[in-house]
């Protein structure tokens, strides 16, 4: 049996800070697996001499987006020698010890991808991922918090792209990421594909990081950036068009509310945020078809 190989991607955007943190737990996680690393450098301010000589750095200073970003580093990994596993990493997480192990364990017989607990790394009391799903009547994501659902290891609908191991094999039968995702949704989009080709999904307790939710886009503080990525691409991970018109006229209602609401919030300061929801909303019309 071949030894594990992880072949993991760090997408870089904002902070080299917390990439270097995110590297550091990766390097010094004491799982016996082998380790290939990437960082794709979206933002085109990381310095290639401040990591390990043994990381590769892809230059996208373009800025290509999460998804295609996470694959154009494994592009870059596989040309050495096939991985095992994938791993794709927010360059603002940290990996638990033993994180790797569990990952290489996790992608049993039929198990596509996997994830596990989530925890908020500014209080890592609070748990944000600990399992979770599609909700089809909404069309939007659901996630348990739960200190009893992070220790139950089982099959779920949705893993955040956050920290995902994926086999290799699935990852190609897909084609990984789609890049029309440019920020958010792109993993509900993973999923759903995954799932339709007959893989499974898995909750792994022993698969623990920490987040430092919104610290490289603002979601935790409703940004702009995140506004209208989120809402621009609802739409897409979905395959038929009567079920995106069904979805279309929900989430325009939802975001007509959301505007109201951020008028009430910022009152005279709220056109960034409104504007960003409304062009958001206008791309996400022009996918009901697609």
């Amino acid at each position: 049996m071949m030894d594990p190989m992880a072949g993991v991607v760090v997408v870089h955007f904002g902070n080299p800070e917390s990439t270097l943190r995110c590297l550091a737990s990766v390097s010094e996680d004491p799982s016996e697996v082998e380790r290939r690393i990437a960082v794709v450098d979206n933002s085109g301010n990381f310095d290639a001499r401040r990591c390990d000589p043994g990381v590769t750095v892809v230059s996208c200073p373009d800025n290509p987006g999460y998804g295609a970003g996470a694959n154009a580093g494994l592009v870059e990994i596989d040309q050495e020698r096939e991985c095992t596993l994938y791993l794709v990493l927010n360059n603002d997480t940290v990996i638990c010890p033993g994180f790797l192990t569990a990952a290489a364990h996790a992608l049993e017989v039929g198990v596509g991808a996997a994830g596990g607990p989530v925890r908020d790394a500014t209080e890592p009391s609070r748990l944000w991922y600990a399992g979770g799903g599609i909700n089809f009547a909404t069309g939007t994501v659901w996630q348990r918090q739960s200190e009893a659902a992070s220790k139950r290891r089982r099959d779920v609908g949705f893993i955040p792209a956050t920290a995902m191991a994926v086999l290799p094999a699935a990852w190609r039968a897909v084609g990984g990421f789609d890049p029309r995702f440019f920020l958010y949704n792109e993993d509900v989009d993973l999923c759903l594909r995954l799932r339709r080709t007959g893989w499974r999904l898995l909750f792994e307790p022993g698969m623990i990081c920490e987040h430092r939710l919104g610290g490289a886009t603002g979601s935790n503080e409703r940004s702009p950036l995140y506004l209208e990525n989120l809402t621009r691409t609802r739409l897409l991970p979905f395959r038929s068009w009567p079920y995106r018109l069904y979805l279309a006229g929900l989430h325009t209602a939802y975001n007509s509310a959301r505007v109201l609401g951020l008028g009430l919030q910022y009152g005279f300061r709220c056109g960034p945020y409104v504007s960003a929801v409304a062009r958001g909303q206008f791309h996400a019309l022009e996918t009901v078809f697609d």
